[in-house]
């Protein structure tokens, strides 16, 4: 039982006849002050949170990268935004089709925007897979949007409206600059739906430089997680680059940040870290890299 405390106060005459009819509904002056100043108090309700009702368990999203699930606990946590970035040529596009395709086979719905590309290509690109694409369209599990002129209240409005529950945004250097993505309020509208929805998303973005280059930006601070793709020579015999992955960042979850071998295929991308190169023998050529371009001997590095 709530301790009662006598109020000292003074009202007007028109104040006191507000408070007399409630008294009548209520009961006591002072129940009806404490409900007005709790009424008034509204970050006290913004701010409190029901933690007794939080899912303990981390939902995750498969990727359809085979064996980079096995790195992230079962995929990338529901809801995240996940930013997959890298130098030109790199296979984020592929990664993220890829990504949208699982999605799709899961019978989820799934959205690409593309800042870059038009539809059609985008639907060559899934094709020479042997994805299906036409046939996800008609189902209504994929859309696709090409070189999207769309503003962000605009996709803001297509999210709202197909529920997705895996988005693609490609790539949002074309978007908006990184020094403005934290702080644009459009931004953070789309961010905050996305949120809400439990939408989980990859972000493209651009490197101008490769994995060994230890440079982020403000992309990689707001995503949950960072996968860096590029490509790395293994060995001085056989010169031709081979493609890598490093997941940089991915909360809630416990990584290897080593970067792992992977290869493209007819049916992209293939069989993660399937190549058995020590990981020691790839971080020390990146560390080569890293050397060279600071024109550093590698003991000094």
């Amino acid at each position: 039982m709530k301790t009662k405390f006598p109020i000292h106060t003074t009202l007007s005459a028109d104040a006191i006849k507000v408070l007399e009819r409630y008294e009548k509904e209520l009961g006591a002056k002072n129940v009806v002050l404490e409900k007005a100043l709790l009424n008034l108090d509204s970050t006290r309700f913004k701010a409190k949170l029901d933690t007794q009702n939080i899912d303990r368990i981390i939902k995750r999203v498969t990727t359809g990268i085979p064996g980079l699930d096995d790195f992230l606990e079962g995929g990338f946590p529901k809801g995240f935004a996940v930013v997959v970035t890298g130098p030109p040529g790199t296979g984020k596009t592929t990664f993220s089709m890829q990504y949208l395709i699982e999605g799709v086979k899961n019978g989820e719905r799934c959205i690409f925007f593309s800042f870059e590309e038009r539809a059609q290509q985008l639907v060559q690109h899934f094709a020479r897979f042997g994805w299906d694409v036409g046939k996800f369209i008609d189902d209504g599990y994929l859309e696709i949007f090409g070189i999207s002129m769309l503003t962000s209240e605009e996709m803001m409005e297509i999210i709202d409206s197909h529920k997705p529950e895996r988005v693609v945004f490609d790539s949002m250097n074309v978007l908006t600059a990184p020094s403005d993505f934290r702080t644009s309020t459009s931004w953070r509208g789309l961010h905050r739906l996305l949120k809400k929805n439990l939408t989980t998303a990859i972000l493209v973005t651009e490197k101008s430089h490769g994995i060994e280059v230890k440079e982020y930006d403000d992309f990689d601070f707001l995503g949950d997680g960072v996968v860096f793709l590029d490509f790395i020579q293994t060995n001085d015999i056989d010169t031709t680059p081979m493609p890598v992955m490093a997941v940089q960042k991915m909360r809630a979850t416990r990584v290897d940040h080593t970067p792992q071998p992977f290869r493209f295929t007819n049916n992209g991308i293939a069989k993660y870290r399937a190549l058995n190169i020590p990981s020691k023998v790839l971080q020390d050529r990146i560390e080569k890299r890293r050397a060279e371009r600071l024109g550093m001997s590698i003991d000094e590095v």
